[in-house]
Formats: structure tokens, C-alpha cells, sequence
């Protein structure tokens, strides 16, 4: 009797450590669930430039006094960007002598402009040739506002049938209208799509420095102690654009990349090894396969495996001129 007691004991304390190790070694199953982030896009973003005077958008003087050896105001400049600006203030004097334009040209001053910042700062120009200035018409003071920065959108890629829709954000330099082809893309039909732009210039100058496109993914993610396996609703590749285009015409499209249809990527990873496959974005035969079509459908949101978002960022380089009319003291 003793012995058989002996040995449940020893029994149960053989399992319990069996039970422990195995929670240890493998572990419980974690299970996360990662929805698209979206970026802000504001409808509107841009570089302000502004003399600092009691009349907006006027010179604190339009008079321009040959007795001093330069002519200066304050200034203000603006950026609604939701990322930094890299801005460049050049000021120029302009007059026109026997029908020709004349430029003394004045330091440019180089500024970074954080989210939604404002900065004030001095126009200074020093006066040269005055005889010249004296006897000239058309008198005025220019300043050319040169700056980097970037605008932002996001496009829905749908899933065989939808209705197309892009968030875009302007500028009063330029405006960029995405366009994905196909879309809705058909899975059985359309191995690829393709991702345009139609870009119109306003402004003066316009440089597309940068494009990137990618899409916003739906992951799950499965944990255990030795081996992690992610789920995700992606689109194979990369879409970068890394060249600078400049915009010749006011109105110019461009092909920025082709990439594969939708997919879902399981990648798998061990302790010392790691493994990636993609297949057909398709959970209607498949529920037991992929945790994530049977997370989504439980959920409710079998929206996310209709239509992908697609986030679109453009790099550019832009200038704008302010010009003021002067006159001269008697």
C-alpha cells in the first residue's frame, strides 16, 4: 500500500513537471492582431511667405530711400507641412534701365521649418548703383521661396469589385491625382497593377525628388516560446521611385511602378531558422488554413480582405515668387 502510494506521488509529481516543461519549452499560443495604420493626410500644405506689416501681404514701406546704403523689413514664413521643410529666401532688387532688367541680388537665407512652424526673420538687400537705380522704371523687390517637402495620400486597391477612391493632399505648386490600373483587380485575371500619377504644375519650378508607395498590411501574429508565424495581407515588392523628374510641362503623367496582385505572406520563424511563402489572397477554401481569414471573419472585418490601402508619399522640390512694387523718395 505504502509503495503504490509511493508511486502515485512520484506519478503526479512527474506529470506536473511534464505539464510545467511543456508550458516552458512550447508555450501557449499568443495571438495578436495589427490593422492598417493610416497616415494623416491634410487636405492642404503648404510655404507662406509674408512681409511682416499692418497691411497683409504689403511692404511695411513701398518706398525705397537711395540716401541708405541698403533696404530691408521683417518677415514672416510658414509651413503647414506634417513633416520638416527645407526652405530656401532669396531676395532680389528688379529695375528696368533702357529696356533692360537689372537685379542686386541680396544673401539667401536657409531655414528648416518643423510641422506646422513659424519663423520670423530680415530681408536685407545692400544698394548698389544708385545712379542707375535713380533713373530707372519698373522698380520692385522680389523674393523667390525655394523649398523641399513632401505630400501624402492613400489609395484603396479593391478586391474584384469596389469603387475606386484616392486621399490626396494639395499644394498650391502642384497637385498629384494617383492612379491605380486595374482597380478593382481582378485575382483570377490581373496578375499585375500598375501605379501612375498625373502631376500638374502651377508654380514656377517643380522637381519630383522622391516617390514611394506601399501597401498598409493586415498582419496576425502567432507566438509560441520557440516560434513565431506571421500572417499578412501585403502586396509582394518593393514600389520606390528614387530619381529626380523634373516636371517640364504643366501637366505630365508618370509611371511610377508595376507590382503583383495582393497576396497572403506567411513567414515563419524558428530559433535558428526563418521562412517565407506567399499565396493567392483567397479564404473562401482556405478558412482553415490562414488563422487570419478565420480572425477576420469572427471579427467582422472581411472588409480588409476586399480592398487594400495603398500609402503614396512624394518628395518635391518647388519654388513660388512674391514680388512688391517700389517707389522712389523724392
Amino acid at each position: 500500500m505504502r509503495g503504490d502510494a509511493l508511486s502515485l506521488i512520484l506519478l503526479g509529481i512527474v506529470l506536473i513537471f511534464g505539464i510545467v516543461a511543456y508550458f516552458y519549452f512550447i508555450g501557449v499560443e499568443e495571438v495578436k492582431v495589427e490593422y492598417p495604420y493610416f497616415p494623416s493626410v491634410p487636405k492642404y500644405s503648404d510655404i507662406n511667405f509674408s512681409p511682416i506689416s499692418a497691411r497683409v501681404g504689403k511692404l511695411p514701406t513701398e518706398y525705397l530711400d537711395l540716401s541708405k546704403d541698403y533696404f530691408e523689413f521683417p518677415y514672416s514664413i510658414k509651413s503647414s507641412f506634417l513633416e520638416s521643410s527645407k526652405v530656401v529666401v532669396c531676395p532680389l532688387l528688379s529695375y528696368r534701365t533702357d529696356s533692360k532688367m537689372n537685379n542686386i541680388t541680396g544673401e539667401c537665407q536657409e531655414l528648416t521649418l518643423g510641422p506646422n512652424e513659424e519663423r520670423k526673420g530680415y530681408i536685407r538687400i545692400n544698394l548698389e548703383n544708385k545712379e542707375e537705380i535713380k533713373n530707372s522704371t519698373q522698380l520692385s523687390i522680389v523674393v523667390i521661396v525655394t523649398y523641399s517637402s513632401n505630400i501624402r495620400g492613400i489609395c484603396d486597391l479593391y478586391i474584384d469589385s469596389g469603387f475606386p477612391y484616392c486621399l490626396v493632399s494639395k499644394n498650391s505648386e502642384v497637385k498629384i491625382s494617383p492612379l491605380l490600373t486595374p482597380n478593382p483587380i481582378k485575382l483570377d485575371r490581373d496578375d499585375y497593377f500598375s501605379i501612375d500619377l498625373e502631376i500638374e504644375r502651377y508654380g514656377r519650378e517643380l522637381v519630383l525628388d522622391r516617390v514611394e508607395a506601399k501597401a498598409l498590411e493586415t498582419k496576425v501574429i502567432r507566438k509560441t516560446r520557440d516560434k513565431k508565424i506571421e500572417e499578412l495581407i501585403t502586396i509582394p515588392g518593393n514600389c520606390i521611385l528614387d530619381k529626380e523628374i523634373k516636371v517640364e510641362v504643366l501637366r505630365e503623367f508618370l509611371r511610377v511602378c508595376t507590382l503583383p496582385q495582393p497576396k497572403i505572406e506567411v513567414r515563419e520563424t524558428m530559433i535558428e531558422d526563418a521562412t517565407s511563402q506567399y499565396f493567392k489572397l483567397e479564404c473562401r477554401d482556405l478558412e482553415k488554413k490562414f488563422k487570419i481569414c478565420d480572425i477576420l471573419e469572427k471579427k467582422g472585418r472581411t472588409d480588409l480582405l476586399k480592398k487594400i490601402p495603398i500609402f503614396l508619399n512624394v518628395s518635391f522640390t518647388a519654388s513660388k515668387i512674391y514680388s512688391y512694387k517700389l517707389f522712389l523718395t523724392n
